[in-house]
Parts: C-alpha cells; structure tokens; sequence
C-alpha cells in the first residue's frame, strides 16, 4: 500500500509499505476510503515535533472500512464505516470515563502519525 513518510524537516515521499496486520486485541484494521491533511502535518513537515521518528506514515484523519478486528474488540465488525480520530483512548480509564480522551492512561492520547504509522 502506498503511505506519505516524514524524512526529517521538509522531507517526505510516498513509499510502498506492507499491509498492516492485527498486533494486539485492541487492533483494529480499517481500508481508508478518504483521508485529508491535517494542520499538524504541516506543523510535523516544518519540523514543530520533534518527536516525529523519520520513516513514520503520516496522517491521523481519515475514513474507511472496518477489515479486521483484534480479539478485544467490541462495537465494531469487518464492514462497518468508521471515522478514524486522532486520538486513541481506551475508553475505560477514570479519564476516559470523563471525557478527556486525550489524557487516556493506558497509552492513548494522539498515536496516529506521531508516535506509530497513520492512515
């Protein structure tokens, strides 16, 4: 499949990457449909976050298909239509439970083209 990288500050190039596959029971596996860029793409390009690794797929923003879920995975089936947010929560921290997804405490908050591969 082909995914935009960040290369460093100014950098970056459409590569082909392998399909992603289920890692843990809380995957899930979506084909995009549509995406766009964000804002903090641009920031990322200019080189504004330094924690961006060289070699990461950008993008945090997209639609798609459901393909795959992990074991753990309850709501969500192969087929449903999902919106794909920035931020990862787990749903079930004191936080979560407050509405502050972007503090979870199980290892959420924005992953997606930051800390891991995006859509």
């Amino acid at each position: 499949m082909k995914a935009l990288v960040y290369n460093g500050v100014g950098q970056k190039e459409w590569v082909e990457k392998p399909k992603p596959s289920i890692q843990s029971a809380t995957d899930v596996i979506v084909r995009v449909t549509a995406t766009t860029i964000c804002g903090t793409d641009l920031h990322i390009l200019k080189g504004d976050v330094p924690t961006i690794a060289p070699g990461t797929t950008l993008g945090h923003e997209g639609v798609g298909v459901v393909e795959e879920v992990g074991a753990g995975i309850r709501g969500f089936k192969p087929g449903d239509r999902v919106l794909i947010a920035c931020i990862t929560a787990c749903g079930s921290c004191r936080n979560c439970r407050k509405g502050m997804h972007s503090h979870c405490l199980d290892g959420g908050g924005w992953q997606l083209g930051h800390l891991i591969d995006g859509t």
